[in-house]
């Protein structure tokens, strides 16, 4: 029980710095992008930051799994300071190259005239591959509150700069008549001034801690790093096709169609709702995988890591339920006229329940050394991915999309099983896992086909059947006592 709350409390000071962030993100950010910018360019941004996703995965190659491997005893240091430096040149001559072909990018994604979107984007993720090893090296030193503390600045920065733009300023000329004619409000562009900003400060608050040591690159030791983790880039890159490819296909796909970026703006905006249980999977990423590394070597590390994923299951089960039981409420997140792709959500929070299980999972080839493996699986589920989106987008619009996602983490959930059960097996307890999944499947039958009706007593009866379906995980695995306990002694 001891490690477990060791875990969950990891996973939650994780959380503050990703679960608040991303709540401050849509509740402030999302919600305001969607009312004052227009769908289609609610829609530029999807797609823009879809890149940006892919650009940040081959700026930091694989480096964060390689340094929490690799950044042990006396080396450690080296091992920082090697990839930080590689980081800084690499990031440098990536801005570099960006600023050179500007316009034959731009033109190349239909943004000809917005050079600036492109400069922005490459600079801002720039900045955050170099920022990625500082706070990779907060998580392996288990500063789990500086991090936080400096991802919630993150979205605060944000916000500020964001309102300072569009509310602040337009409200100066307007009252004073002062900064001329330059436009503000409706204007895409502040929208990625903001973000760099934000990632600007950030980065200059881990200043104290980059500068305590010479960035010196020991070649060697470099060399190692990167052997281990270019498998992870890899793969990375081909993870990041499942997840971001439909945000950068589709206004392409439906170039025919005169409404393409207003049909990717409905997707990106309920996508950010789904990806409220991405999110958490994220933060639980921060708090786990350093976990998996510290705890390899103890008697008792599979059926650890077997429990951790039953209850990483019942977890996510139950994020999924909290989303479409009150789906009317999580809605009012964005304007109603992104409402009419609300049933894409369900597909969403399926496929990402399928991604956890995957993610999980992965500690088989992470610990083993076999990494060319997460090349193959993620490199199958990109396969299906880019199927779903050239062929089928553009008959089935973005429940295609949705769908891609959903059979691509199936598949590959499906095939990392057979192929950890090779070299690391694990015994998962399957029989319990699918019990919990029949389970709750019941459970939204009870809710959407026997009461489906939106009333308050209705949200009470939802929340009663969260609170016992969690009852049931927790009494399955023999928690629900130590968790009662814990309970009273905070009340």
């Amino acid at each position: 029980m001891k490690v477990y709350k060791k875990l969950a409390g990891n996973t939650v000071i994780y959380g503050l710095g990703t679960i608040i962030p991303r709540i401050l993100n849509y509740i402030i950010l999302t919600s305001y992008y969607t009312r004052v910018l227009s769908v289609s360019q609610f829609g530029i941004i999807t797609e823009l930051y879809g890149y940006m996703a892919f650009l940040l995965i081959l700026l930091t190659y694989g480096t964060e799994t390689g340094y929490f491997k690799f950044s042990q005893g006396d080396t450690k240091n080296i091992i920082y300071s090697s990839i930080l430096g590689s980081l800084l040149y690499s990031s440098a001559a990536f801005i570099a190259l960006i600023l050179i072909f500007s316009k034959s990018i731009s033109a190349a994604l239909s943004y000809q005239g917005n050079e600036k979107y492109i400069i922005l984007m490459a600079v801002i993720v720039a900045v955050d591959a170099f920022s990625a090893i500082p706070f990779a090296r907060l998580r392996k030193e288990e500063k789990s509150r500086k991090f936080a503390l400096l991802k919630i600045l993150n979205v605060i920065f944000t916000v500020v700069a964001v309102m300072t733009f569009y509310e602040i300023l337009p409200w100066l000329q307007d009252k004073f008549g002062i900064l001329g004619n330059v436009k503000f409000r409706g204007e895409v562009l502040y929208v990625f001034i903001s973000n760099l900003i934000a990632s600007a400060l950030i980065l200059l608050l881990l200043m104290p801690d980059i500068i305590k040591q010479p960035v010196k690159i020991n070649g060697k030791e470099l060399k190692k790093v990167l052997a281990y983790s270019f498998p992870l880039l890899i793969a990375g890159l081909a993870g990041t096709v499942n997840e971001a490819l439909d945000k950068v296909l589709m206004k392409h796909v439906l170039s025919e169609e005169g409404n393409a970026l207003y049909i990717l703006g409905i997707y990106g905006a309920n996508y950010r709702i789904a990806q409220l249980v991405y999110i958490f999977i994220q933060m639980f990423r921060f708090a786990v995988e350093p976990f998996y590394f510290n705890y390899q070597g103890q008697k008792d590390e599979k059926l650890v890591y077997a429990n951790i994923m039953r209850l990483f299951i019942g977890v996510i089960i139950i994020m999924c339920m909290l989303i479409m039981f009150y789906l009317k409420y999580v809605s009012l997140l964005i304007p109603e006229k992104y409402h009419e792709g609300l049933s894409i959500i369900p597909i969403l929070l399926s496929a990402f329940l399928f991604y956890g299980i995957f993610f999980n999972q992965s500690v088989w080839y992470k610990l083993t050394k076999h990494t060319g493996y997460a090349i193959l699986l993620t490199a199958i589920g990109a396969i299906i991915t880019i199927i779903a989106n050239l062929f089928f987008v553009k008959r089935f619009s973005y429940y295609a999309a949705a769908f891609g996602h959903l059979f691509a983490y199936m598949v590959m959930t499906i095939l990392s099983f057979f192929l950890g059960r090779k070299y690391y097996k694990i015994d998962y307890r399957l029989l319990r896992i699918l019990e919990y999944i029949i389970v709750a499947i019941v459970i939204f039958g009870i809710r959407f086909m026997v009461i489906h009706k939106e009333n308050i007593l209705v949200d009470i009866l939802s929340g009663i059947l969260i609170i016992l379906y969690g009852s049931y995980i927790l009494k399955r695995e023999d928690l629900l006592n130590s968790a009662i306990k814990n309970i009273r002694k905070f009340l």
